[in-house]
Protein backbone atom coordinates (compact mmCIF):
# COMPACT_ATOMS: atom_id res chain seq x y z
CA UNK A 1 0.00 0.00 0.00
CA UNK A 2 1.50 3.39 -0.50
CA UNK A 3 2.03 6.11 1.94
CA UNK A 4 -0.56 8.09 -0.34
CA UNK A 5 -3.34 6.37 -1.09
CA UNK A 6 -5.14 8.08 1.78
CA UNK A 7 -4.71 11.37 0.18
CA UNK A 8 -7.45 12.88 -1.91
CA UNK A 9 -7.02 14.84 -5.16
CA UNK A 10 -8.91 18.24 -4.24
CA UNK A 11 -10.66 20.39 -7.15
CA UNK A 12 -8.10 22.93 -6.07
CA UNK A 13 -5.29 20.94 -6.54
CA UNK A 14 -6.52 20.37 -10.13
CA UNK A 15 -6.99 23.71 -10.73
CA UNK A 16 -3.67 25.02 -9.49
CA UNK A 17 -1.85 22.47 -10.63
CA UNK A 18 -3.06 22.79 -14.17
CA UNK A 19 -2.59 26.27 -14.16
CA UNK A 20 1.21 26.05 -13.34
CA UNK A 21 1.27 23.48 -16.50
CA UNK A 22 -0.20 25.89 -18.59
CA UNK A 23 2.78 28.01 -17.85
CA UNK A 24 5.49 25.69 -19.02
CA UNK A 25 3.90 24.78 -21.61
CA UNK A 26 3.70 28.33 -23.11
CA UNK A 27 7.43 27.70 -22.88
CA UNK A 28 7.41 24.76 -24.86
CA UNK A 29 5.42 26.33 -27.31
CA UNK A 30 7.67 29.23 -27.97
CA UNK A 31 11.16 27.08 -27.62
CA UNK A 32 9.98 24.26 -29.46
CA UNK A 33 7.73 26.15 -32.24
CA UNK A 34 9.47 29.44 -32.63
CA UNK A 35 13.07 29.77 -31.19
CA UNK A 36 14.77 27.72 -34.14
CA UNK A 37 12.62 29.77 -36.99
CA UNK A 38 13.46 32.81 -35.21
CA UNK A 39 17.07 32.31 -35.37
CA UNK A 40 17.24 31.37 -38.88
CA UNK A 41 14.95 33.91 -40.20
CA UNK A 42 16.18 37.27 -38.13
CA UNK A 43 17.89 36.19 -34.83
CA UNK A 44 21.48 35.89 -36.20
CA UNK A 45 21.17 37.19 -40.07
CA UNK A 46 24.07 39.83 -38.86
CA UNK A 47 26.55 36.68 -39.12
CA UNK A 48 27.90 37.10 -42.61
CA UNK A 49 28.55 33.10 -43.62
CA UNK A 50 26.49 30.57 -45.78
CA UNK A 51 23.30 30.15 -44.46
CA UNK A 52 23.83 25.96 -44.15
CA UNK A 53 26.97 27.27 -41.56
CA UNK A 54 24.61 29.24 -39.74
CA UNK A 55 22.09 26.71 -39.75
CA UNK A 56 24.74 24.46 -38.45
CA UNK A 57 25.58 26.57 -36.06
CA UNK A 58 22.18 28.10 -34.62
CA UNK A 59 21.33 24.27 -34.73
CA UNK A 60 24.69 23.24 -32.39
CA UNK A 61 23.87 25.70 -30.16
CA UNK A 62 20.59 24.28 -29.47
CA UNK A 63 22.26 20.93 -28.98
CA UNK A 64 24.67 22.50 -26.63
CA UNK A 65 21.87 23.86 -24.42
CA UNK A 66 19.98 20.51 -24.69
CA UNK A 67 22.98 18.28 -23.60
CA UNK A 68 23.31 20.67 -20.23
CA UNK A 69 19.89 20.23 -19.61
CA UNK A 70 20.25 16.69 -19.92
CA UNK A 71 23.00 16.40 -17.48
CA UNK A 72 21.24 18.87 -14.99
CA UNK A 73 18.06 16.93 -14.95
CA UNK A 74 18.97 13.84 -12.80
CA UNK A 75 20.77 16.37 -10.39
CA UNK A 76 17.53 18.11 -9.55
CA UNK A 77 15.50 15.15 -9.91
CA UNK A 78 17.87 13.19 -7.19
CA UNK A 79 18.16 16.69 -5.51
CA UNK A 80 14.31 17.13 -5.08
CA UNK A 81 13.79 13.34 -4.17
CA UNK A 82 15.88 13.73 -1.20
CA UNK A 83 14.88 17.34 0.13
CA UNK A 84 13.87 17.50 3.26
CA UNK A 85 12.63 21.39 4.15
CA UNK A 86 9.46 21.21 6.71
CA UNK A 87 7.97 24.18 5.72
CA UNK A 88 8.24 24.14 1.92
CA UNK A 89 8.78 20.10 1.12
CA UNK A 90 10.74 18.72 -1.47
CA UNK A 91 9.58 20.35 -4.53
CA UNK A 92 8.86 23.86 -3.59
CA UNK A 93 11.93 25.24 -3.31
CA UNK A 94 13.38 24.69 -6.71
CA UNK A 95 10.32 26.48 -8.04
CA UNK A 96 10.42 29.84 -5.87
CA UNK A 97 14.70 30.06 -6.75
CA UNK A 98 14.48 29.15 -10.39
CA UNK A 99 11.62 30.89 -11.77
CA UNK A 100 12.45 34.15 -11.75
CA UNK A 101 15.63 33.64 -13.55
CA UNK A 102 14.04 31.06 -16.09
CA UNK A 103 11.57 33.74 -17.07
CA UNK A 104 15.11 36.74 -17.87
CA UNK A 105 16.26 33.75 -19.66
CA UNK A 106 13.39 33.31 -21.84
CA UNK A 107 13.34 36.93 -22.53
CA UNK A 108 16.90 36.92 -22.70
CA UNK A 109 16.77 34.37 -25.70
CA UNK A 110 14.54 36.62 -28.08
CA UNK A 111 16.73 39.19 -27.52
CA UNK A 112 20.31 38.91 -28.87
CA UNK A 113 22.62 41.55 -29.79
CA UNK A 114 22.55 41.58 -33.63
CA UNK A 115 23.74 44.58 -33.34
CA UNK A 116 27.19 43.05 -32.37
CA UNK A 117 29.09 42.45 -36.21
CA UNK A 118 28.54 46.04 -36.83
CA UNK A 119 30.19 47.22 -33.35
CA UNK A 120 33.46 45.04 -33.75
CA UNK A 121 34.21 44.41 -37.19
CA UNK A 122 36.51 41.24 -38.53
CA UNK A 123 34.32 39.00 -36.76
CA UNK A 124 34.39 39.34 -33.56
CA UNK A 125 31.08 40.86 -33.35
CA UNK A 126 30.03 37.46 -35.13
CA UNK A 127 32.08 35.27 -32.62
CA UNK A 128 30.32 37.26 -29.49
CA UNK A 129 26.82 36.85 -31.16
CA UNK A 130 27.71 33.27 -32.04
CA UNK A 131 28.64 32.96 -28.26
CA UNK A 132 25.73 34.61 -27.29
CA UNK A 133 23.25 31.70 -28.37
CA UNK A 134 25.21 28.89 -26.63
CA UNK A 135 25.52 31.21 -23.15
CA UNK A 136 22.12 32.11 -23.14
CA UNK A 137 20.47 28.55 -24.70
CA UNK A 138 22.51 26.76 -22.03
CA UNK A 139 21.67 28.94 -18.67
CA UNK A 140 17.78 28.98 -20.09
CA UNK A 141 17.76 24.83 -20.30
CA UNK A 142 18.96 24.79 -17.04
CA UNK A 143 16.89 26.96 -14.89
CA UNK A 144 13.90 25.39 -17.45
CA UNK A 145 15.05 21.81 -15.83
CA UNK A 146 15.08 23.46 -12.41
CA UNK A 147 11.82 24.65 -12.28
CA UNK A 148 9.93 21.56 -14.62
CA UNK A 149 11.31 18.56 -12.94
CA UNK A 150 9.95 19.27 -9.16
CA UNK A 151 6.67 20.71 -10.65
CA UNK A 152 6.26 17.21 -13.11
CA UNK A 153 7.00 15.01 -10.02
CA UNK A 154 4.37 16.54 -8.08
CA UNK A 155 1.52 14.94 -10.05
CA UNK A 156 2.04 11.15 -8.70
CA UNK A 157 1.95 12.52 -5.54
CA UNK A 158 -1.21 14.72 -5.04
CA UNK A 159 -2.60 11.88 -7.11
CA UNK A 160 -2.28 8.58 -5.80
CA UNK A 161 -5.20 6.52 -7.71
CA UNK A 162 -5.00 5.59 -11.90
CA UNK A 163 -8.30 7.84 -12.25
CA UNK A 164 -7.16 11.09 -10.14
CA UNK A 165 -4.03 10.67 -12.33
CA UNK A 166 -5.93 10.57 -15.67
CA UNK A 167 -7.72 13.17 -14.18
CA UNK A 168 -5.64 15.38 -13.56
CA UNK A 169 -3.49 14.98 -16.59
CA UNK A 170 -6.69 15.14 -18.40
CA UNK A 171 -6.87 18.88 -17.11
CA UNK A 172 -3.61 19.38 -17.27
CA UNK A 173 -3.59 18.92 -20.92
CA UNK A 174 -6.22 21.06 -21.57
CA UNK A 175 -4.71 24.23 -19.70
CA UNK A 176 -1.41 23.04 -21.94
CA UNK A 177 -3.81 23.16 -24.77
CA UNK A 178 -5.43 26.72 -23.84
CA UNK A 179 -1.38 27.96 -23.63
CA UNK A 180 -0.65 26.33 -27.25
CA UNK A 181 -3.73 28.31 -28.33
CA UNK A 182 -1.46 31.18 -26.95
CA UNK A 183 1.87 30.43 -27.91
CA UNK A 184 1.26 28.66 -31.61
CA UNK A 185 -1.84 30.62 -32.58
CA UNK A 186 -2.04 34.17 -31.02
CA UNK A 187 1.85 34.65 -30.41
CA UNK A 188 3.16 34.41 -34.13
CA UNK A 189 0.70 37.46 -34.73
CA UNK A 190 2.01 39.35 -32.33
CA UNK A 191 5.55 38.50 -33.53
CA UNK A 192 4.59 39.66 -37.06
CA UNK A 193 3.47 42.48 -35.26
CA UNK A 194 5.03 43.43 -32.57
CA UNK A 195 8.42 41.63 -32.91
CA UNK A 196 10.01 38.11 -31.10
CA UNK A 197 11.31 40.99 -28.68
CA UNK A 198 8.58 42.21 -27.09
CA UNK A 199 6.32 39.03 -27.33
CA UNK A 200 8.96 37.56 -25.45
CA UNK A 201 8.17 40.06 -22.88
CA UNK A 202 4.39 39.65 -22.52
CA UNK A 203 4.82 35.63 -22.67
CA UNK A 204 7.89 35.60 -20.15
CA UNK A 205 4.88 37.68 -18.01
CA UNK A 206 2.31 34.95 -18.39
CA UNK A 207 5.01 32.33 -17.33
CA UNK A 208 5.61 33.77 -14.26
CA UNK A 209 2.44 34.43 -12.82
CA UNK A 210 0.56 31.04 -13.37
CA UNK A 211 4.14 28.96 -12.52
CA UNK A 212 3.54 30.68 -9.46
CA UNK A 213 0.36 28.87 -9.22
CA UNK A 214 1.68 25.64 -8.31
CA UNK A 215 3.07 27.19 -5.19
CA UNK A 216 0.07 26.60 -2.92
CA UNK A 217 -0.45 23.31 -3.49
CA UNK A 218 0.15 20.90 -0.24
CA UNK A 219 2.79 18.19 -0.99
CA UNK A 220 3.38 14.74 0.82
CA UNK A 221 3.40 15.40 4.56
CA UNK A 222 7.47 15.66 6.05
CA UNK A 223 7.00 12.74 8.28
CA UNK A 224 5.70 10.41 5.72
CA UNK A 225 9.18 11.74 3.84
CA UNK A 226 11.14 10.92 6.64
CA UNK A 227 10.62 7.44 6.40
CA UNK A 228 12.09 6.62 3.35
CA UNK A 229 15.64 6.12 3.13
CA UNK A 230 17.84 8.16 1.84
CA UNK A 231 19.94 6.66 -1.70
CA UNK A 232 22.70 8.47 -3.31
CA UNK A 233 22.97 9.97 -6.94
CA UNK A 234 24.93 6.80 -8.22
CA UNK A 235 22.39 4.37 -6.46
CA UNK A 236 19.34 6.32 -8.06
CA UNK A 237 20.46 6.19 -11.27
CA UNK A 238 21.34 2.65 -10.92
CA UNK A 239 17.85 1.42 -9.19
CA UNK A 240 16.19 3.60 -12.36
CA UNK A 241 18.16 1.87 -14.76
CA UNK A 242 17.85 -1.95 -13.22
CA UNK A 243 13.97 -1.25 -13.58
CA UNK A 244 12.97 -3.00 -16.68
CA UNK A 245 9.43 -1.61 -17.42
CA UNK A 246 11.20 2.13 -16.77
CA UNK A 247 13.89 1.04 -19.70
CA UNK A 248 10.92 0.22 -22.14
CA UNK A 249 9.16 3.64 -21.12
CA UNK A 250 12.42 5.50 -21.42
CA UNK A 251 12.99 4.25 -24.99
CA UNK A 252 9.39 4.69 -25.91
CA UNK A 253 9.50 8.30 -24.65
CA UNK A 254 13.13 9.52 -26.35
CA UNK A 255 11.50 7.98 -29.87
CA UNK A 256 7.99 9.96 -29.28
CA UNK A 257 9.99 13.47 -27.70
CA UNK A 258 12.46 13.33 -31.08
CA UNK A 259 9.01 13.24 -33.20
CA UNK A 260 7.51 15.85 -30.92
CA UNK A 261 10.76 17.82 -31.51
CA UNK A 262 10.88 17.98 -35.13
CA UNK A 263 6.98 18.36 -35.78
CA UNK A 264 6.75 21.19 -33.63
CA UNK A 265 9.66 22.93 -35.32
CA UNK A 266 8.95 22.52 -38.18
CA UNK A 267 5.62 23.80 -38.63
CA UNK A 268 5.98 27.55 -39.34
CA UNK A 269 8.57 26.07 -41.80
CA UNK A 270 6.21 24.03 -43.34
CA UNK A 271 3.45 26.87 -43.27
CA UNK A 272 5.59 29.43 -44.73
CA UNK A 273 7.81 27.60 -47.37
CA UNK A 274 5.57 24.58 -48.42
CA UNK A 275 1.70 26.42 -47.52
CA UNK A 276 3.19 29.81 -48.43
CA UNK A 277 1.06 31.95 -45.94
CA UNK A 278 2.87 34.36 -43.44
CA UNK A 279 3.80 33.54 -39.91
CA UNK A 280 0.95 35.16 -39.25
CA UNK A 281 -1.35 32.83 -41.02
CA UNK A 282 0.29 29.68 -39.49
CA UNK A 283 -2.97 29.00 -37.18
CA UNK A 284 -3.85 26.71 -40.44
CA UNK A 285 -1.30 24.07 -39.03
CA UNK A 286 -1.78 24.63 -35.72
CA UNK A 287 -5.33 25.54 -34.87
CA UNK A 288 -6.22 22.19 -35.89
CA UNK A 289 -4.14 20.10 -33.93
CA UNK A 290 -4.69 21.99 -30.65
CA UNK A 291 -8.89 21.89 -31.34
CA UNK A 292 -8.71 17.63 -32.31
CA UNK A 293 -6.46 17.00 -29.18
CA UNK A 294 -9.00 18.93 -27.18
CA UNK A 295 -11.91 17.07 -28.94
CA UNK A 296 -9.91 13.70 -27.97
CA UNK A 297 -9.39 13.91 -24.32
CA UNK A 298 -12.69 12.93 -23.64
CA UNK A 299 -12.18 10.15 -26.32
CA UNK A 300 -9.39 8.89 -25.16
CA UNK A 301 -10.67 8.12 -21.32
CA UNK A 302 -13.98 6.66 -22.94
CA UNK A 303 -11.24 4.02 -24.86
CA UNK A 304 -9.03 3.76 -21.98
CA UNK A 305 -11.99 2.31 -19.94
CA UNK A 306 -13.22 -0.27 -23.19
CA UNK A 307 -9.45 -1.01 -23.75
CA UNK A 308 -6.96 -0.28 -21.00
CA UNK A 309 -4.33 2.21 -20.76
CA UNK A 310 -1.97 0.89 -22.41
CA UNK A 311 -3.99 -0.17 -25.79
CA UNK A 312 -5.28 3.28 -26.01
CA UNK A 313 -2.03 4.55 -25.78
CA UNK A 314 -0.98 2.55 -28.37
CA UNK A 315 -3.41 3.38 -30.69
CA UNK A 316 -2.77 7.01 -30.17
CA UNK A 317 0.81 6.85 -31.24
CA UNK A 318 -0.66 4.78 -34.30
CA UNK A 319 -2.81 7.89 -35.22
CA UNK A 320 -0.14 10.73 -34.29
CA UNK A 321 2.34 8.60 -36.93
CA UNK A 322 0.52 7.29 -39.75
CA UNK A 323 -0.26 11.44 -41.21
CA UNK A 324 3.46 12.23 -40.94
CA UNK A 325 3.66 10.47 -43.66
CA UNK A 326 1.26 12.31 -46.17
CA UNK A 327 3.15 15.50 -46.40
CA UNK A 328 5.34 13.57 -49.22
CA UNK A 329 1.70 13.78 -51.01
CA UNK A 330 3.09 17.46 -51.72
CA UNK A 331 6.38 15.85 -53.53
CA UNK A 332 4.32 12.82 -55.56
CA UNK A 333 1.70 14.02 -56.84
CA UNK A 334 2.17 16.88 -59.74
CA UNK A 335 0.42 20.21 -59.12
CA UNK A 336 -1.64 19.48 -62.60
CA UNK A 337 -3.37 16.74 -60.93
CA UNK A 338 -4.49 18.81 -57.68
CA UNK A 339 -5.70 21.68 -60.03
CA UNK A 340 -9.57 21.88 -60.21
CA UNK A 341 -12.16 24.46 -61.05
CA UNK A 342 -12.95 24.86 -57.14
CA UNK A 343 -9.09 24.74 -55.54
CA UNK A 344 -6.26 26.02 -56.92
CA UNK A 345 -2.87 23.89 -55.97
CA UNK A 346 -2.22 25.58 -53.02
CA UNK A 347 -5.92 25.40 -51.64
CA UNK A 348 -5.30 21.74 -51.81
CA UNK A 349 -2.57 21.91 -50.13
CA UNK A 350 -3.46 24.00 -47.38
CA UNK A 351 -6.96 21.41 -47.24
CA UNK A 352 -5.07 18.17 -46.99
CA UNK A 353 -2.84 20.10 -44.17
CA UNK A 354 -5.90 20.63 -42.17
CA UNK A 355 -6.67 17.14 -42.23
CA UNK A 356 -3.23 15.38 -41.92
CA UNK A 357 -2.53 17.72 -38.79
CA UNK A 358 -6.37 17.58 -37.27
CA UNK A 359 -5.53 13.85 -37.32
CA UNK A 360 -2.20 14.15 -35.90
CA UNK A 361 -3.42 16.20 -33.32
CA UNK A 362 -6.71 13.72 -32.28
CA UNK A 363 -3.28 10.96 -31.85
CA UNK A 364 -1.33 14.09 -29.93
CA UNK A 365 -4.33 14.16 -27.00
CA UNK A 366 -3.73 10.35 -26.20
CA UNK A 367 0.13 11.25 -26.12
CA UNK A 368 0.06 13.81 -23.84
CA UNK A 369 -2.04 12.25 -20.94
CA UNK A 370 -0.76 8.76 -20.48
CA UNK A 371 2.65 9.12 -20.13
CA UNK A 372 2.38 10.67 -16.46
CA UNK A 373 0.01 8.23 -15.42
CA UNK A 374 2.17 5.42 -16.72
CA UNK A 375 5.47 6.89 -14.91
CA UNK A 376 3.05 7.22 -11.67
CA UNK A 377 2.44 2.96 -12.05
CA UNK A 378 6.26 2.26 -12.28
CA UNK A 379 6.85 4.72 -9.21
CA UNK A 380 3.92 2.43 -7.18
CA UNK A 381 5.58 -0.51 -8.39
CA UNK A 382 9.28 0.66 -6.80
CA UNK A 383 7.31 1.56 -3.64
CA UNK A 384 5.38 -1.89 -2.98
CA UNK A 385 8.93 -3.51 -3.75
CA UNK A 386 11.52 -1.07 -2.67
CA UNK A 387 10.14 1.14 -0.39
CA UNK A 388 10.92 4.40 -1.95
CA UNK A 389 9.47 6.79 -3.79
CA UNK A 390 11.92 8.42 -6.39
CA UNK A 391 9.22 10.74 -8.71
CA UNK A 392 11.53 13.42 -9.27
CA UNK A 393 14.21 11.17 -10.35
CA UNK A 394 12.24 8.98 -12.53
CA UNK A 395 10.76 12.01 -14.49
CA UNK A 396 14.57 13.72 -14.36
CA UNK A 397 16.35 11.00 -15.63
CA UNK A 398 13.66 10.41 -18.70
CA UNK A 399 14.09 13.92 -19.44
CA UNK A 400 18.48 13.48 -19.54
CA UNK A 401 17.65 10.60 -22.15
CA UNK A 402 14.82 12.43 -24.11
CA UNK A 403 16.96 15.96 -24.20
CA UNK A 404 20.25 13.83 -25.57
CA UNK A 405 17.77 13.15 -28.36
CA UNK A 406 16.42 16.04 -29.38
CA UNK A 407 20.07 17.44 -29.47
CA UNK A 408 20.16 15.60 -31.91
CA UNK A 409 17.34 16.06 -33.68
CA UNK A 410 17.93 20.31 -33.33
CA UNK A 411 21.03 20.02 -35.00
CA UNK A 412 19.62 17.90 -37.64
CA UNK A 413 16.69 20.64 -38.12
CA UNK A 414 19.09 23.04 -38.27
CA UNK A 415 21.68 21.55 -40.71
CA UNK A 416 18.95 20.09 -43.15
CA UNK A 417 17.21 23.60 -42.68
CA UNK A 418 20.26 25.25 -43.45
CA UNK A 419 21.17 23.42 -47.27
CA UNK A 420 17.45 24.30 -48.01
CA UNK A 421 17.68 28.19 -48.04
CA UNK A 422 15.82 29.45 -51.26
CA UNK A 423 16.39 32.86 -50.63
CA UNK A 424 17.00 35.88 -48.40
CA UNK A 425 15.88 39.57 -48.26
CA UNK A 426 16.67 42.51 -46.19
CA UNK A 427 14.77 42.70 -43.06
CA UNK A 428 12.39 46.08 -43.60
CA UNK A 429 12.53 46.79 -39.83
CA UNK A 430 16.74 47.41 -39.88
CA UNK A 431 18.69 49.68 -41.44
CA UNK A 432 20.00 48.30 -44.56
CA UNK A 433 23.63 49.02 -43.19
CA UNK A 434 22.99 46.37 -40.30
CA UNK A 435 22.71 43.99 -42.88
CA UNK A 436 19.62 42.08 -41.44
CA UNK A 437 17.53 39.66 -43.49
CA UNK A 438 14.91 37.33 -44.05
CA UNK A 439 15.71 34.17 -45.16
CA UNK A 440 13.15 31.62 -47.36
CA UNK A 441 13.29 28.05 -47.72
CA UNK A 442 12.33 25.62 -50.14
CA UNK A 443 9.82 23.36 -49.53
CA UNK A 444 11.49 19.79 -49.27
CA UNK A 445 13.37 20.73 -46.41
CA UNK A 446 10.47 20.95 -43.75
CA UNK A 447 8.86 18.12 -45.86
CA UNK A 448 11.52 15.85 -45.17
CA UNK A 449 12.00 16.79 -41.88
CA UNK A 450 8.48 15.63 -41.44
CA UNK A 451 7.96 12.38 -43.69
CA UNK A 452 11.35 10.97 -41.98
CA UNK A 453 12.44 12.82 -39.41
CA UNK A 454 9.95 12.73 -37.29
CA UNK A 455 8.08 9.74 -38.50
CA UNK A 456 10.53 7.01 -37.99
CA UNK A 457 10.96 7.74 -34.24
CA UNK A 458 7.45 7.60 -33.66
CA UNK A 459 7.33 4.54 -35.13
CA UNK A 460 9.79 2.61 -33.08
CA UNK A 461 8.17 4.20 -29.84
CA UNK A 462 5.22 2.32 -30.99
CA UNK A 463 7.43 -0.78 -31.43
CA UNK A 464 9.14 -0.37 -28.56
CA UNK A 465 6.15 -0.06 -25.96
CA UNK A 466 4.53 -2.88 -27.20
CA UNK A 467 6.64 -5.26 -24.83
CA UNK A 468 5.56 -2.89 -21.77
CA UNK A 469 4.31 -5.33 -19.08
CA UNK A 470 0.64 -5.37 -18.87
CA UNK A 471 0.45 -6.45 -15.02
CA UNK A 472 2.22 -2.96 -14.36
CA UNK A 473 -0.78 -0.99 -15.50
CA UNK A 474 -2.70 -0.04 -12.71
CA UNK A 475 -6.73 0.70 -13.94
CA UNK A 476 -8.89 1.60 -11.45
CA UNK A 477 -12.13 -1.05 -11.48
Amino acid sequence: MSMIQERKLTRKEIFLYSTGNFGISIINASILGFVLFFYLTEGMTGVNLDPWVIGALVGAALMVGRIVDAFVNPVVGWLSDNTRWKRWGRRRPFIIVGLVPMTIAFILLFNPPIFLPTLFPDGLGEILLIAYLFIIISIFDALFTFVFVPIYALLPEIAPTSSERITLSVWGNIFALLANVVGVVFAPILYESIGFSNTSIILGIIVLLTIMAVLPIQELPSEDIEKQSRVSLTESLRISLENGPYRIYLVNQIGMQFSFRILSAIMPFYAVSVLQLGLGDTMVMTAPWILFALISFPIWGQLTKKFGKKQAFIYSMMIFAFPLLLSFLFILLPENLLDSTVFDFLQVRILISFVMVAIIGFGMGGLWIFPPTIVGDIVDDEERRLGLRRESMYYAFQEFTEKLAIAIAIFLEGLILGVFVADKILHPDYPPELGIYYYYYNPLGPILLMGILAFIPMLLALLVFIKFPDELIVEDN
